[in-house]
């Protein structure tokens, strides 16, 4: 299934690429922003992050282009590549993509039975099955509180933890 960038002229517009300028794509994904913002670029340079590289290496035969750079890492890290000044722009296109959850191995999607993952790299040793078989329950109680902002959490976390007394929730 082809990948579709949600909203790209708009976005791209907004962005006001100049011929060459220096631009950050925060969230590489399958390529569709970063295409477009090549195709308005001449001398311009474009950074790529993810941190899905099934994603970089796609968006790399997708763009086949000497004026990107890939970056494996999260975008939040950027400081660590250059200065924030000498970009003229920058997109973050944020949340998980529909190729993600089209792979059932991925483990982002209820529509396949597949083992718990939904790691965003694939090359961190901690997976959401790890988490939901591992954490105590004042843990996965944080975790639920803090970063889902779920008013449930607690129950949420006592049910997981009483469910897998019964064995691994895969």
């Amino acid at each position: 299934m082809k990948h579709v960038s949600v909203l790209l002229e708009e976005t791209i517009d907004l962005l006001n690429v100049k011929p060459n300028g220096n631009y950050m794509d925060g969230t590489l994904g399958r390529g569709g922003h970063s295409k477009e913002i090549l195709k308005r670029l001449e001398n311009g340079r474009l950074t790529c992050f993810d941190l899905d590289l099934q994603a970089i290496d796609e968006s790399k035969a997708i763009l086949n282009d000497e004026r990107v750079c890939y970056i494996h890492d999260n975008f939040a890290a950027f400081d660590k590549y250059f200065e924030k000044a000498s970009l003229d722009g920058i997109l973050l296109d944020l949340g998980v993509s529909s190729p993600q959850f089209d792979d059932g191995k991925r483990g982002f999607s209820y529509r396949y039975d597949a083992k718990l993952d939904m790691r965003m790299d694939q090359t961190e040793p901690l997976s959401a099955y790890d988490i939901v078989n591992g954490y105590d329950k004042d843990d996965l109680y944080r975790l639920l509180r803090d970063y889902g902002q779920e008013p449930y959490a607690y129950k949420i976390a006592s049910e997981i933890v009483k469910k897998r007394s019964e064995g691994a929730i895969e």
